[in-house]
């Protein structure tokens, strides 16, 4: 509709100009799970016009893919400013490659190319769609492009289609409308092989009839001239045009229980004969081709009935469109095939191939593969066989009703989709201070509960008690030995060696004859030549690494050929470095690699060295030896690239000092003092972020200061930037930037001059480095144990969920492959590694649709109420499901009545009863009522891990909705909030409550006898909405979010025993998730995308001030909220600097995690003017505006944003170029280091 005017006066009367801080007017949005719903998919060649591109939109966001022999590599993730409604390629006569034509729901359109050379997307063309006047079409935007590309359209209005016409090489000319008689249209599209642009409208008319009829558009009078055929009297369930390509030509209707191909054909042309099959089962009888005569024109049809479920999506196999993929409601993916000869079709063809997940989108890429879109379940890429394969049994579809054991689908990649977010609960499953969010995720079969955590999982695969361990290292037997052989575990004065039994995979000792089991090791790997070094306080010691015969040893000595001790090591495969108790570093080579020579004297920087002591003097031989500048706390001396030799040796020295070194030579390449004016100033990375930037880290010059000891370094390398990582004794690790010139010998490593300083924990820090999926990572151990790793040019930190691990060493034993050995204060743990990522998501399939859920944690279960669909008369099936919060098996299942639906569960405890209990509230659907008239509240305690009813509560209507409110139950029923007391059946009834009570274990559980002791009793309620959908409870204040009036606040006056109105938001908002913020700040999401915050006038002078709720923020987010929850992914930073933020999570229905952060004022200023400057320097895709995306928009009015700073466009600042980043902190007033100092501290707490 059109747009009002916006009315400044009025936004500034809701935000006076003279008030102090505003609550709830300072909020900070951020994803921290990207959508993952595909709601549109294409497949071209848009990167190249040899490359084939499967380019896919998640509601808010564009990826686009390159089809390879292994698989999809992504090519661009970017964000767009608006909803995608339609995404359409096409491929102008004077172009190679395709383009994007692209529009939003609120009407904006661009025309996207892709530029090979910078690697990116380029804005041909923009515009908007919309009109002054129209009523808005219901069944939504329909978007289409003409396939010889001569004019693009939509139908965004009832009775109006917009036509942009184009031009040979793309550009679009002047739009113009054109009036369209049909005013309930269903569909529209372009059809093949017409001399002039033709389009087909499927639309209903006044009776619910249903028709299609073609149009030409005239592109010279603007005008729709009849087109060549029509075809009436449809089935009722028609919901779909599949245009068919030439020569075929006409298009596909795709009804509820019949298919049928149309198309405008000679009148005297024979009659077309109809083989149609259903699911396997044998033709259907009664089908049969028909003509029909519309003016001069016959329309020909072909059809084939269906008994599949409805179809969902469709996508064509063939350029001829002689082959067609349909998706149903059910997940089984049909072949249509368009029987014909050459010219016309025959028949119709309809065999069902195998289950995948709901489609939304179905695009067919090459050779077989196709790529199933979902925005129900997870999305798949499978390959369709011509030959029945076995069908895999994981994971289990439990509703399917298919028997049949085999398929012609195999699914090749799965791609996990957390949409939609009907419910989720936010817990501390591994009590370790961080959350994790739980989801009821998917629809129908493809249900399944989410696990989302922040950070990296490490599932364990062996473990031992082993205290007081010092470090770990693996060894292989040989140099080609694939996989890893021993363990090298060492103590204070012990070194152990472990091996894994093959026969039954249990870790034990063995004995390792060369190494010196009496001491420390300080180093130990495997070196060229086939053999293991040993590194001990006495000396380097070579063995076999098969058999561990000694092989040569050598021992330092001062310029006297006195004895010294090794106090620090580090090696690889070719030279070793030691530090020594006469203050000297000694670089070695080892292996059969070493010289003839004994030493290097040219390198021996003061001429102090040492000689081998055996005979073996081939095998280790000095290289160098240097005066470091201190005593050595830590070295390394690791290559920066598997495989190649090491350029340089870093070391830490307790003089707070760290130095590169060349390698084998010691030649001193740079240095660094370790300073930091305030320990605690250094930036905590949390759970998982970008590591900071700050004056406070590790920096070139200065004094030294205590806490900042180097106690770990290593030398690695991350997206092809080579890193110094220097873990301290306080917890820290900086990160120093090495700069390699080329041409010098051995390259020349510079420390940059600001290093990246993060807070890992309160202990020292240990660094390894580790392989996970080809890629290199680096193990940080501390209390709080952290994977460093690269992305997009950042260090990624990301915590690891065991507490506590001192040493780690990558373990890659074929009984345990691609492993880590993880060594506490106590035990060691053999463990396999996830996906390296920021979020982990853990996908629990259920087979039926969860829709809520709640966890409690003194029995550590979740509640889950479950829906099965029943294709009997009986309606769907529901559920409540009793699961382990650690394996999240189904431990019982407590049915519901006939008709009966679920509607809330909570876990809660009642005043004066220290039991746990899961409440459930339920709706009785009966088909003649508009709204429920009869519901229950049941009350289950969890004994012997079954769900055990102890109270049970009929209400007048529909349970939206319970809180545990001080002791009691608030429940949202229908139109009324009641409150419900616990109280004791005066000793009726009455069963022991522990859990060997008979009353309440031997019995039936699903039975619905009352095996407990007390019940629940109204106490008061609150009448006055229209339906209390959602009700948040803050100490004695409720939030009812109203289904159409907004939000309400009331509050419980305990003396008075009832429940009063305090205020509420006179806005025509309708709800779908509120939450309180404070006492006075609460926040709502409604069916418009949008979020917006209110704040109460408690201080008000007027009672009529006081009952109004006035709106702080207003935000447009693009997302549907179905829930909010307070917690975090992330656990309290220690060292949060000076940012603090109180985070509500979001869950939405395209798969998205959202965050709300409460800021303060000055970092919300802050952030607001990152956000204004980048949207000056960074346009968005397509030219899509930021602001007007952002503005608060309904089908009444648009605001401006207010109250609201999208994180997403700020932590954007973190990928800019230096160029671009200079303009933004220029625009900003704001230094380019402070800005990234304080963004990355904004996204350490906030996800």
């Amino acid at each position: 509709g059109a747009r009002r005017p916006i009315d400044r006066r009025a936004q500034d009367r809701a935000c006076p100009s003279n008030m102090g801080p505003t609550p709830g007017a300072y909020n900070y949005v951020v994803t921290a799970h990207k959508p993952t719903s595909v709601t549109h998919s294409v497949v071209g060649n848009f990167t190249h016009d040899d490359e084939l591109n499967l380019i896919v939109a998640k509601c808010t966001r564009l990826e686009i893919y390159l089809l390879t022999p292994e698989g999809l590599r992504a090519v661009v993730d970017a964000p767009i400013h608006g909803r995608v409604a339609t995404l359409a390629l096409f491929k102008p006569p004077l172009k190679k490659k395709h383009l994007i034509f692209l529009a939003t729901e609120r009407g904006a359109f661009c025309v996207l190319a892709y530029d090979s050379s910078k690697g990116e997307l380029v804005t041909e063309a923009m515009g908007d769609l919309t009109d002054r006047i129209g009523r808005p079409a219901e069944c939504g935007q329909i978007g289409i492009v003409d396939p010889e590309c001569r004019v693009a359209g939509a139908h965004l209005y009832d009775g109006l289609f917009k036509c942009l016409p184009l031009d040979r090489t793309g550009q679009m000319r002047e739009a113009f409308n054109v009036r369209l008689d049909e005013l309930q249209v269903v569909d529209v599209a372009f059809l093949h092989g017409c001399p002039k642009p033709t389009i087909a409208v499927l639309h209903q008319d006044t009776k619910e009839a249903r028709h299609v009829k073609t149009y030409e558009i005239d592109l010279k009078t603007k005008d729709l001239v009849a087109g060549p055929w029509a075809q009436s009297d449809l089935e009722g369930g028609t919901s779909r045009v599949i245009p068919v390509p030439a020569p075929l030509g006409g298009a596909i209707l795709l009804g509820e229980t019949v298919i049928v191909y149309v198309n405008g054909a000679n009148a005297n042309a024979p009659h077309m004969s109809v083989d149609a099959e259903t699911r396997g089962k044998a033709p259907v009888s009664g089908t049969s081709s028909k003509s029909v005569d519309v003016g001069t024109t016959t329309t020909r049809a072909v059809a084939v009935a269906t008994r599949a479920a409805p179809f969902m999506a469709h996508g064509a196999v063939d350029a001829d469109g002689s082959r067609f993929l349909l998706s149903d409601a059910a997940g089984v993916l049909h072949l249509l095939v368009l029987q014909n000869d050459g010219e016309r079709v025959v028949s119709l063809k309809l065999e069902p191939l195998g289950s995948t997940s709901i489609a939304s989108v179905i695009s067919y890429l090459d050779n077989g593969v196709a790529y199933v879109g979902s925005a129900y379940g997870d999305s798949q890429l499978v390959r369709l066989h011509a030959q029945p394969v076995p069908v895999s049994e994981d994971p289990p579809d439990l509703s399917s009703g298919d028997q049949n054991s085999t398929t012609f689908v195999e699914i090749l990649e799965t791609f996990p989709n957390l949409g939609p977010i009907v419910d989720m609960a936010v817990v501390d499953l591994d009590r370790h201070g961080q959350g994790q969010v739980v989801t009821c995720s998917g629809v129908a079969k493809d249900g399944s509960l989410r696990v989302v955590r922040n950070g990296v999982g490490i599932q364990e695969r062996a473990a031992a008690e082993l205290p007081g361990i010092k470090g770990c290292w693996s060894l292989k037997n040989g140099d080609d030995a694939p996989h890893d052989t021993f363990l090298v575990v060492t103590f204070m004065r012990e070194t152990r060696v472990l091996a894994v039994d093959d026969a039954s995979d249990e870790i034990g000792e063995c004995e390792f004859e060369g190494f010196v089991a009496t001491e420390q090791t300080l180093w130990t790997g495997n070196v060229a030549g086939g053999m293991a070094c040993q590194v001990t306080s006495s000396g380097v010691r070579l063995v076999d690494a098969a058999t561990g015969a000694l092989k040569a040893s050598w021992s330092p000595k001062n310029e006297h050929g006195e004895p010294e001790t090794i106090g620090v090591a580090s090696g690889n495969a070719n030279v070793v470095v030691v530090a020594t108790s006469g203050g000297k570093l000694v670089s070695l080579r080892v292996g059969v690699s070493s010289p003839k020579n004994s030493r290097d004297s040219s390198m021996d920087v003061d001429g102090v060295g040492t000689e081998p002591l055996d005979a073996s003097s081939s095998l280790i031989a000095v290289v160098a030896t240097v005066d470091p500048g201190g005593e050595v706390a830590c070295l390394d001396c690791s290559p920066l690239e598997e495989g190649k030799p090491a350029e340089a040796c870093a070391v830490g020295l307790w003089s707070t000092e760290v130095k590169t070194f060349s390698a084998p030579g010691l030649a001193l390449l740079s240095r660094a003092a370790l300073t930091r004016a305030d320990a605690r100033d250094a930036a905590s990375p949390d759970e998982t972020g970008t590591a900071g930037t700050g004056s406070n880290g590790l920096l070139s010059g200065g004094a030294s200061a205590s806490g900042v000891i180097p106690r770990a370094v290593l030398l690695c390398k991350f997206e092809g930037v080579a890193y110094l990582l220097v873990g301290t004794g306080d917890g820290g690790l900086s990160a120093f930037a090495l700069d390699a010139t080329p041409g010098a010998v051995g390259g020349t490593l510079d420390l940059s001059e600001s290093p990246k300083t993060v807070s890992l924990g309160a202990r020292p820090v240990t660094l390894r480095a580790f392989k996970n999926k080809n890629a290199r990572h680096v193990f940080a151990g501390s209390d709080r144990p952290t994977v460093i790793y690269g992305n997009n040019g950042k260090l990624v930190f990301s915590n690891v969920n065991v507490p506590d691990v001192a040493h780690a060493s990558p373990f890659d034993c074929a009984a345990f492959p691609d492993s880590l050995a993880l060594c506490s204060d106590a035990d060691l743990v053999i463990g396999g590694v996830d996906d390296i990522q920021k979020l982990h998501v853990r996908a629990v399939p259920l087979g039926e649709q969860p829709r809520r859920i709640a966890h409690q944690p003194a029995t550590n279960t979740f509640a889950v109420l479950t829906q099965r669909e029943n294709n009997s008369s009986s309606g769907d099936e529901h559920f409540v499901r009793l699961l382990d919060a650690e394996t999240f098996e189904t431990k019982h299942a407590y049915a519901l009545r006939e008709n009966e639906n679920d509607g809330a569960v909570i876990s809660c405890e009642f005043a004066d009863d220290p039991n746990s209990y899961f409440v459930v509230g339920t709706a009785f659907a009966a088909p003649e009522e508009v709204e429920p008239s009869r519901g229950r509240v049941l009350v289950f305690k969890v004994v012997r891990d079954a769900l055990v009813l102890v109270a049970e509560k009929e209400v007048k209507g529909a349970v939206y909705n319970l809180n545990a409110f001080n002791g009691k139950l608030l429940a949202g029923v229908n139109s009324k909030v009641q409150l419900f007391r616990w109280v004791a059946r005066n000793g009726e009834g009455a069963a022991s409550d522990g859990p060997s009570g008979a009353g309440a274990t031997e019995r039936d559980p699903n039975a619905d006898g009352i095996a407990g002791d007390h019940e629940l009793i109204g106490e008061c309620s609150h009448h006055g909405h229209i339906v209390a959908l959602y009700v948040q409870v803050r100490g004695d204040l409720i939030v009812v979010g109203d289904l159409m009036k907004s939000v309400s606040l009331l509050r419980y006056e305990p003396n008075e025993s009832a429940i009063v109105e305090l205020a509420r938001d006179f806005n025509p908002n309708w709800m779908t998730a509120v939450d309180a913020l404070d006492d006075d700040a609460y926040l709502g999401a409604e069916n418009s995308f949008n979020l917006f915050t209110l704040r109460r006038n408690s201080d008000a002078s007027t009672d009529e001030e006081r009952s109004r709720l006035d709106v702080a923020g207003e935000f447009h987010l693009g997302e549907f909220v179905n829930r909010f929850r307070r917690g975090s992914l992330v656990a309290k930073a220690r060292d949060a600097g000076d940012v603090s933020a109180e985070c509500t999570l979001f869950g939405t229905v395209n798969g998205a995690l959202g965050v709300l952060a409460t800021l303060e004022k000055d970092v919300f200023e802050f952030a607001l003017k990152v956000q204004n400057a980048m949207n000056v320097v960074v346009q968005g895709v397509g030219g899509l505006s930021h602001e007007k995306w952002r503005s608060f928009h309904n089908e009444h009015q648009t605001r401006p944003a207010r109250g609201f700073v999208d994180g997403d466009v700020v932590e954007r600042f973190l990928d800019l170029k230096k160029d671009a980043a200079k303009k933004v902190a220029a625009l900003a007033g704001v230094s380019v280091e402070d800005i990234t100092r304080r963004v990355e501290a904004l996204q350490r707490v906030t996800h």
